[in-house]
């Protein structure tokens, strides 16, 4: 969906769009919808990133063909490759003649905050993508979070949580952060759910689903034994994620005796058609910056139940679309009301609203 053009308004901007790889994060997915949907009357897009392997930017295929993408064939982590990534920015903002630079991956924006002032003239947005205080463990990353990331001329967050981490935990100046809830690109969701998945959940079933990198930070430990607690035989979990957490999981199922309530998906390209397999959307996280697969997994019509965590959860989550509990201890009890909800929407009236208030960021 195209947002409607304003007349009257400046020249058209070039935006270079700034982030390791575009794969199937939230955080990737974030900036795909921006790239495809952002008014092309005000912004021309381009997207830079580390590599363009399809296994790490499996996005690339679906950006729409007025979208230039450019590749530093960059494999290796950011600290080790920082100066060939802060030449390729410099070279591409000047090549492509770049007026605003928007860069969203929390490491790689405290990394390169020190470095500003040798992008010129153009505006530089970092959009922050977690609450660094629970995230970055780095002493060094949470230095230059302290020191260096109000270099930046404006820092989007997601959430009032997030909002709060950087202003009381990093030292951020207030006058620097806007607040932009995650937008989404309703059609291309709603018609990749129609699609037919390459994995079937089982039709005898009540299945529920997660999805995530498999971390600490995903609380997917604590989703295992709510489930071991579960009375009620008829529930199934399907999870969906990679992560150095995996091994440590399917123990804790075998720990659990709840091998045969669990199917473990390492990966998908569209997650949105086992969300319309699904009968319940789980969100287990320890914490969040924004969950932006909770409001795709609204989109998709599924209630969901979501752990207690800081990170914008308590602005998404209500008595129409689903609960949030403590997801170990009490998921049951939360599950048979989630059930009971019916015509589970996202609110579509919010998205155009979020598309120009980044619109607006960008550009002023």
């Amino acid at each position: 969906m195209l947002i409607p053009c304003i007349e009257g308004g400046d020249a058209v901007k070039n935006v270079l769009f700034v982030l390791p790889f575009l794969g199937y994060t939230g955080a990737d997915r974030v900036i795909f919808t921006l790239l495809n949907n952002l008014d092309r009357t005000k912004i021309k897009p381009f997207l830079l990133v580390h590599s363009d392997k399809e296994e790490k930017s499996g996005l690339i295929k679906y950006l729409k063909d007025d979208v230039t993408v450019i590749s530093l064939g960059i494999n290796g982590r950011i600290s080790r490759n920082l100066h060939r990534i802060i030449y390729g920015m410099r070279k591409n903002i000047k090549l492509y003649n770049i007026d605003t630079v928007l860069i969203s991956d929390g490491t790689s924006n405290a990394s390169i905050s020190p470095f500003l002032f040798l992008f010129g003239d153009a505006k530089i947005i970092a959009r922050e993508s977690n609450l660094p205080s629970l995230f970055e463990t780095k002493k060094v990353v949470r230095f230059l979070y302290k020191n260096f990331y109000s270099n930046y001329d404006r820092i989007i967050v997601q959430s009032n949580d997030m909002y709060d981490d950087l202003t009381k935990q990093m030292n951020i100046s207030r006058d620097k952060i806007v607040k932009i809830n995650n937008p989404l690109d309703y059609d291309f969701i709603i018609s990749k759910s129609q699609e037919k998945s390459a994995y079937e959940m089982p039709s005898n079933k009540i299945n529920l689903l997660a999805i995530g990198r498999l971390t600490y930070q995903k609380g997917f430990d604590l989703l295992l034994e709510g489930i071991s607690k579960l009375k009620n035989d008829k529930y199934h979990l399907t999870l969906v994620g990679q992560g150095e957490d995996d091994m440590k999981l399917r123990d804790i199922c075998k720990r659990l005796d709840i091998i045969s309530k669990v199917t473990f998906i390492d990966k998908t390209d569209n997650p949105y058609a086992l969300m319309k397999q699904a009968d319940v959307f789980i969100s287990s996280s320890r914490w969040e910056g924004y969950p932006n697969v909770v409001i795709e997994a609204l989109a998709c019509g599924l209630p969901v139940v979501a752990n207690d965590y800081p990170g914008g959860i308590n602005e998404i989550i209500n008595d129409s679309n689903g609960y949030i509990c403590d997801i170990r201890n009490d998921l049951e009890e939360n599950l048979e009301s989630a059930l009971k909800l019916r015509n589970v929407s996202y609110d579509k009236k919010k998205i155009d609203v979020i598309f120009r208030a980044y619109e607006d960021t960008i550009i002023s």
